[in-house]
């Protein structure tokens, strides 16, 4: 089914971020139900709009006048929140109408992902949208979360929520809700905008691209999708947010069984992937596998800039890893620097009289000198000095690690910030640990895996050569 309101309006969906007034339909007093979670949920995020619960059964909820129906609010509302069996949602849709609602956010499932009596269901809804000029979000989602706004849809238990730069569109709005659950609690980059797009019954992919492509406090956009209905529309909007911004993204129903799956999840068809893959490459979006290199790619690009080329230099305390890493790099597209005389030099004089330098460059050798933490602190500066470098790769050892090193590391990282750096670290899990959130509060990234952080610095490449080549055509 095709939206009535598929037009992209990346001004409409304003409405869903940052209402100045929302209803609550199904805000309840008992813990644990949806209806409360939403009502808590914007509570503890501190949303300084105005929240109507609505519940026919309660006069007060969480502290909050509660209402029998929207329609017996005597205030303006402007987004509602709608929490109940789908067989109550069109009655409730009328009184938004009677209301002049401007957005709706439909939580509830039992739409197209139903069958027929669901489908039919979901075409009122979207024809009563239309009638009375109200933007759908969903059915079948979370919705919305908005940290900088402090505004949210979900039903999922919010904890620990920060602001970022990466936008992250899901399609399956429970998707979405668990996956910024793992990154609020697990990650140090934070969150620009969420949009679970659900069924897709109104609002769409390429409106919440051309939304994202215009919000300035989005600085990379992620995406999970199952199915498209407008290929030329999406493909339209990514072109437009690319030129912008990176968009990086995975696609659910490649196979026959996966496309089945979609189809009973969010009633979406999943059309041949070979075509979806044309339209990614030329949108210039950046598709992925799994959600490891999703947030991988993601965090890489919201934290560093992009490199002026693809010659990259590896210093590593372990040859091993330094092989590793040369060959992901060469599998990847990234070339090993030449580094000039200079440079060698520069590392050579603080060298025992045996050790020969190069790229990779095995500080080993040169910490035996100068001390590990000085290893990697000059090993690191020589490399970004060289104007042949373009990119580096630490690969550190938790062996006899402190937070000096990190320190170090970072103080020469800043001091080179036109050249994107990325860190594996291998060795102890708790000390590893320390080090990733050092690392990563000050916008280094940080790997587990040599493969993980070399397809990471990739990444920021083949957007560079994306963007080289529009100025090339222009």
């Amino acid at each position: 089914m095709v939206s009535a309101l598929s037009k992209s309006n990346s001004r409409g969906l304003r409405i869903f971020f940052e209402p100045k007034s929302v209803a609550i339909v199904g805000a309840s007093r008992t813990p644990g139900k949806i209806g409360n979670y939403i009502l808590r949920n914007n509570l503890k995020l501190g949303y300084s709009g105005q929240i109507f619960p609505v519940n026919p059964g309660a006069t007060e909820i969480e502290g909050l006048r509660s209402y029998p129906s929207v329609a017996a609010i005597p205030e303006a509302v402007e987004l509602a929140v709608i929490a109940v069996p789908a067989h109550l949602v069109l009655d409730i849709m009328r009184d938004c109408q009677r209301k002049a609602v401007r957005g709706v956010v439909v939580i509830s499932s039992g739409f197209s992902e139903a069958g027929k009596e669901g489908m039919e269901r979901q075409t009122e809804l979207v024809r009563m949208a239309a009638e009375a000029g109200i933007r759908v979000l969903g059915p079948n989602t979370t919705g919305i979360l908005n940290p900088e706004g402090r505004f949210t849809t979900t039903f999922v238990d919010l904890k620990g929520v920060k602001p970022g730069g990466i936008g992250f569109v899901a399609q399956t709005g429970m998707f979405a809700g668990m996956m910024f659950q793992w990154i609020f609690s697990s990650q140090y980059f934070g969150l620009s905008k969420v949009i679970g797009l659900g069924n897709k019954a109104d609002v769409t992919d390429h409106d919440a691209l051309d939304y994202l492509a215009q919000d300035e406090a989005t600085r990379v956009v992620i995406m999970y999708l199952e199915g498209v209905k407008d290929g030329r529309c999406l493909l339209g909007s990514a072109v437009r947010l690319v030129r912008r911004k990176p968009l990086v993204l995975i696609k659910g129903g490649k196979t026959e069984e996966g496309a089945k799956a979609a189809q009973s999840h969010t009633g979406s068809l999943s059309g041949r992937d070979e075509i979806f893959e044309a339209l990614v490459r030329q949108a210039g979006a950046i598709r992925v596998s799994d959600f490891e290199e999703l947030l991988d790619f993601g965090k890489t690009f919201a934290y560093q800039r992009l490199p002026r080329s693809n010659r990259i230099a590896i210093i590593t305390l372990s040859g091993g890893a330094g092989v590793m890493a040369a060959d992901a790099c060469l599998e990847s597209g990234l070339v090993l620097a030449r580094l000039e005389p200079h440079t060698l030099a520069r590392v050579k004089e603080k060298m025992p009289s045996w050790a020969s330098p190069g790229n990779p460059l095995d500080i080993e050798p040169l910490s035996e000198i100068v001390t590990q933490e000085g290893a990697y602190r000059l090993g690191l500066d020589v490399v970004l000095s060289d104007p042949g470098v373009d990119l580096a790769l630490v690969v550190m050892s938790t062996l006899r690690m402190a937070r000096v090193h990190a320190d170090y590391l970072l103080d020469v990282a800043k001091a080179h910030p036109e050249k994107p750096v990325a860190v594996c670290i291998i060795g102890e899990a708790v000390i590893y640990s320390q080090l990733f959130q050092i690392m990563e509060q000050a916008s280094i990234p940080v790997f587990v895996s040599v493969r993980r952080a070399v397809a990471s610095l990739a990444a920021l490449y083949r957007y560079r050569r994306f963007l080289d080549s529009l100025v090339k055509r222009a």
